[in-house]
């Protein structure tokens, strides 16, 4: 059993390492397009679906979010790494079937086992172990598979909104020609919003009715533990939120940063346990919004954990005012949306691909999990990037067995 608390820089010398650029500020804002758009809808969603009240949706909005974003703000700052801990989207496919067969406080009761299993595996040690001996070639597929409907989305985006998506998309290609000294991903977003509100008519003038505007406050539900929700709730939570920290973990490998498997799942644990209580479900890495933040677009290596501390702070400031900004934000058209975020992935879709085929060694394993991973297959619950690198792993020790045996030696 190793310390809980892997080690990291720390928080001398802060100061001296705070640098905020314009690219900083780009990552940040996309991110948060990225979360107003597509994360916050759907918790939303599942809260209207379960049939909870609005005091309760919005605190299951609100502690899924709140909580990971100060752990996140804590572990950037301490690893000066662009973490971002959030609500397992995930899971989010199997929560409201959940919610119908259980009550609230039984729910609370399974993310609290979640919590406390995710807990366990990060402070015995398991999950460095595992990340240890991965493949990282195998690893880094599984993630350009899994990610690659970004890049995807920027072809059918362009195809259903020819002219918003030509506008967009040109401007990200050609600004580079003009000049270099602002990221092309920041114009691309400016673009976006322009064409929201002269093509598509956009007013952002609201679009929510009186009742939804206030401040969001969390709702504390005491748990109940009985029946069998350790297997039926906490157990296919675990499994997605780990399968998030791999992701996640495979986003920074392939950004260059070391990530400490243990600590994060450990966090992840903790931050469950927390949320929790308000009817916040697992919490665990969110790995398009990290692709976002710790992309090469997102400024210099060292200095990238300044956007994700920027981000997480909005992120707390839209929680509590989640009634009015979440329908502002909602009024961008899902072209639009699809673009931008699509264009934010670029640099994560290269540098992925890059350390999966470009290594030299594991291109089996590797093909295997980037294939798997691009199906968005689901078998038993489990969803695609826990089956591309198992089954990535299984083809790289049948077909590669010599580069293992390399690798064993050394």
């Amino acid at each position: 059993m190793g310390p809980l608390i892997e080690p990291g820089k720390g928080f001398r010398d802060l100061k001296a390492d705070w640098k905020c650029s314009s690219c900083s500020i780009f990552a940040a804002l996309t991110s948060l397009v990225f979360v107003l758009s597509g994360a916050i809808p759907m918790l939303a969603s599942v809260a209207n679906s379960a049939g909870l009240t609005s005091r309760q949706a919005a605190s299951f909005v609100m502690c899924s979010m709140a909580v990971g974003g100060i752990i996140s703000i804590i572990a950037s700052l301490y690893y000066r790494t662009p973490f971002y801990f959030a609500a397992s989207l995930t899971a989010i496919v199997v929560l409201a079937p959940m919610f119908e067969e259980f009550s609230i406080a039984e729910m609370v009761g399974g993310f609290i086992i979640a919590g406390v299993a995710l807990f366990a595996i990060g402070a015995t040690g398991l999950m460095g172990w595992i990340g240890e001996h991965l493949p990282l070639p195998v690893v880094l597929g599984m993630v350009a598979g899994v990610f690659m409907s970004y890049g995807l989305d920027i072809v059918s985006s362009i195809i259903k909104d020819p002219l918003s998506g030509c506008i967009i998309a040109g401007t990200f290609v050609v600004f580079p020609l003009i000049t270099k000294k602002v990221p092309p991903h920041i114009i691309a977003l400016t673009a976006g919003i322009v064409c929201a509100v002269f093509i598509h008519g956009s007013s952002f003038s609201g679009g929510f009715d009186d009742g939804a505007v206030g401040l969001s406050y969390p709702y504390i539900v005491m748990p109940d533990f009985s029946g069998n929700v350790a297997l039926t709730v906490s157990l296919p939570l675990v499994i997605m939120a780990l399968a998030d920290v791999f992701k996640g973990y495979g986003v920074l490998k392939s950004n260059g940063y070391d990530m400490p498997l243990n600590t994060v799942t450990t966090l992840s644990g903790i931050g469950s346990v927390l949320a929790a209580f308000g009817i916040g479900h697992t919490i665990s890495l969110a790995g398009p919004v990290i692709a976002i933040l710790a992309g090469k677009d997102a400024g210099e290596k060292k200095t990238r954990f300044v956007g994700a501390v920027i981000y997480c702070c909005a992120v707390m400031i839209v929680c509590v005012l989640s009634g009015i900004l979440i329908p502002v934000i909602m009024q961008l058209p899902e072209t639009v949306i699809d673009l931008i975020c699509g264009l934010a992935m670029t640099g994560l879709l290269v540098s992925s691909l890059q350390g999966a085929f470009g290594a030299g060694k594991f291109h089996m394993g590797a093909l295997a999990a980037f294939l798997i991973g691009l199906s968005k297959v689901t078998l038993f619950g489990i969803g695609a990037p826990v089956w591309a690198v198992v089954f990535g792993l299984i083809v790289s020790l049948c077909m590669e067995r010599e580069q293992w045996g390399k690798e064993i030696q050394r």
